[in-house]
């Protein structure tokens, strides 16, 4: 899938895990922590390209892209469980050096974060390519298996664009629309 998907289903499942599993209260800094590193935890898999969104939010990001270019190999270990498991690992050790006077509620960031990035890799297996989901076991695995995966969706094209991508938006709204009054409450107490 594009960056764009990416981002809407990151931010999506991101916020709507915050917004269905927390009791709202006064915390607008969660919110928007959570709402950035949602956004940028659903494009980490793709570090591995180096034209990838997420180089183009980073600064440094060009040149980061161009030297991780011959070492790394799109959809490899980030679009694993094993990289799920070793970026899972970097983000509770980042997120727990928050200082506590920031009002960030650390758990569930880490915890939307970590869904916001799972969303990029089960999205992707829904595609044409899968993904090498037990690597470094190399088979691309993907959503429906053999032998249906003639109706896998191909990356950027007429039903990711005019299907896919609209949804994700839709069910945001719905969610915000849903959650109006939560929101109010977390962010003008």
């Amino acid at each position: 899938m594009t960056g764009k998907t990416h981002q809407a289903l990151g931010v999506t499942t991101g916020i709507g895990y915050f917004l269905l599993s927390c009791p709202p209260q006064y915390s607008p800094a969660t919110l928007g922590a959570i709402a950035v590193s949602s956004h940028l935890s659903a494009l980490l898999p793709d570090i591995d390209q180096p034209a990838a969104e997420i180089w183009h939010k980073l600064p440094f990001g060009h040149t980061l892209g161009k030297i991780s270019d011959p070492v790394l190999k799109h959809r490899n270990i980030t679009h694993s469980i094993l990289g799920f498991a070793l970026i899972g690992t970097g983000m509770f050790f980042l997120f727990k050096i928050f200082p506590d006077y920031w009002g960030i509620n650390k758990n569930v960031l880490i915890i939307s974060s970590l869904i916001s990035y799972a969303s990029h890799i089960l999205a992707d297996m829904f595609t044409v390519e899968g993904v090498p989901l037990l690597f470094p076991y190399t088979k691309m695995i993907g959503i429906p298996p053999r032998p249906f995966e003639g109706i896998r969706m191909m990356t950027g094209k007429w039903f990711e664009n005019l299907v896919i991508f609209p949804a994700i938006n839709l069910v945001l709204i719905i969610l915000i629309i849903a959650k109006w009054q939560e929101i109010k409450q977390i962010l003008l107490k």
